[in-house]
């Protein structure tokens, strides 16, 4: 998991981070595919624009999709309708870890700058490699913490929730792809 977020954001986008990919991959590992590829759609869809109202939801989407998936389809079962809002949680999360260390990552270019101002060899190999280790071990930690907490919390509280509210909570699942595609729509306009 923490290899496909590096594909996102740190080693070149291969299409293994899109939420359409991890989606079914991820649930054809755990048994079902079209969940995975129903839940990977609606997080595509939520993140693939800029949406008109409200504006960027400022997430991780493989992260999102993968946390998703694996909280419906593995030991939780926990309902879609759960699940994805759970992903995004966790998701949101991680875009928030992902920043503070894109922030840090300033600290490996100044030791490069000071080796190379010294004549020494800069070590790119060793700094970029240390960084990249550290983007996927925090990916873990999020996705594992999510796991960990969400599921069993989750699994626990869903079914002493009012019906009206799960019914609720179905009604915005299904409506994910179509709010995703009016937000393409509108960029789209907006570009033309």
């Amino acid at each position: 998991m923490a290899l496909v977020d590096l594909d996102d954001s740190s080693v070149g986008t291969l299409l293994f981070s899109r939420p359409f990919v991890v989606g079914p991959l991820v649930g054809g590992v755990l048994g079902d595919p079209f969940l995975g590829a129903g839940l990977g759609v609606a997080v595509e869809a939520i993140t693939l624009e800029k949406l008109p109202l409200g504006g960027n939801l400022g997430l991780s989407a493989p992260v999102a999709a993968w946390v998703a998936v694996f909280l419906a389809a593995g030991p939780a079962r926990l309902p879609a309708e759960v699940a994805f809002p759970a992903g995004l949680a966790a998701g949101f999360a991680h875009a928030r870890v992902e920043l503070f260390l894109r922030r840090r990552r300033g600290g490996h270019i100044r030791r490069v700058e000071a080796a190379i101002a010294q004549g020494l060899s800069p070590g790119i190999g060793l700094e970029l490699s240390s960084s990249l280790a550290l983007q996927a071990a925090a990916t873990f930690v999020v996705a594992l913490t999510a796991l960990l907490a969400l599921g069993p919390a989750l699994a626990f509280l869903w079914p002493l929730v009012p019906q009206f509210v799960q019914g609720g909570a179905r009604i915005a699942l299904s409506s994910a792809p179509w709010l995703g595609a009016g937000g393409l729509a509108a960029s789209l306009w907006r570009r033309a």
